[in-house]
């Protein structure tokens, strides 16, 4: 969104962005807060259940979750925590987002994938402790769509060509998608490495994970500062993703190749290769970072091209 989106589209989008702020400070918690008990006594009882079977692999399974009521404990209330901050932040720049200000614009995705992340983190546990065992609708799902509708209105909401359109549409999608991934697989990591029941030695099929877990969790932050960095449409935001992508690939792809129990390291692995084959292609690069003013004209052209 710039200076030269329409008044009206702005304000439609403005008010998108202080509806979500609204939410992010007054429901998030609460929505939170709903799911933190649930969730732990699932966990509990599932680490319960599996050392009363008293076998090597349910003791085993019981060690590597132990910890993950505490690291939940921990993370919920971070996310949520973050996401209440970006909701005040969202407040401050709305008046620069609507006057088309380009740093706004890099703030207030931002401060939007604040609860689109936080609500992506918290969807697997629930559904693995909750879900599974009760079945119902997830919160968490709520908590990710305040996010993600504000922050897809301000990508989409110039008018722009279907090749703009296109190109920032899925490149903040997996920027925002692979570092909650990246989170979310860094976090199975640590519980595995620090759990392992021949910890404080490193056995074979953990030898990785004490270096993909911190990887992860960097390559999760440089995501999250890259979509600030290119909604600002700053050139040095394609390094910056760039490097958290091949680091995201190798990291997961190694971490895959060692413990392949389930497939979340391989979509890991390649939701980082997206980023770098999206963002090497020239049309994508172009589209990214063009100016508001190029946008403007390459439309004018588009319109001029077409018979009338």
């Amino acid at each position: 969104m710039s200076s030269k989106t329409s008044r009206q589209v702005r304000l439609i989008v403005v008010g998108l962005v202080l509806i979500a702020a609204v939410l992010m400070i007054a429901a998030v918690p609460f929505i939170t807060d709903s799911m933190l008990n649930p969730i732990l006594k699932g966990q509990v009882a599932r680490i319960e259940k599996l050392q009363s079977l008293g076998t090597p692999e349910g003791n085993a399974q019981a060690a590597v979750i132990k910890i993950v009521p505490w690291s939940i404990g921990f993370f919920f209330p971070f996310w949520t925590a973050l996401t209440f901050v970006a909701g005040f932040a969202l407040f401050a720049v709305a008046l620069p987002l609507y006057r088309g200000e380009t740093w706004a614009r890099g703030a207030a995705l931002l401060a939007l994938a604040m609860p689109s992340i936080a609500g992506a983190f918290m969807l697997v546990p629930w559904m693995n402790f909750v879900g599974s065992e009760q079945g119902g609708f997830p919160p968490a799902v709520l908590t990710m769509f305040i996010g993600l509708i504000p922050y897809f209105a301000i990508i989409l909401a110039e008018k722009s060509s279907w090749a703009y359109k296109a190109a920032n549409g899925l490149v903040f999608l997996m920027l925002g998608v692979s570092a909650a991934e990246n989170f979310a697989n860094g976090h199975a990591a640590f519980r595995i490495y620090y759990g392992h029941t021949q910890r404080p030695l490193f056995a074979p099929e953990v030898s990785v994970l004490w270096l993909s877990f911190i990887v992860l969790w960097i390559t999760s932050a440089m995501l999250i500062v890259a979509i600030y960095k290119m909604g600002e449409r700053k050139p040095g935001a394609w390094y910056l993703a760039i490097t958290a992508g091949l680091a995201t690939f190798a990291a997961s792809l190694a971490t895959h190749y060692v413990r392949h129990a389930t497939n979340d390291y391989m979509y890991g692995a390649l939701m980082g290769l997206s980023i770098v084959v999206l963002l090497v292609l020239p049309v994508v690069k172009k589209n990214l970072f063009a100016k508001p003013e190029e946008v403007e004209a390459e439309q004018k052209r588009i319109a001029k091209a077409q018979p009338a």
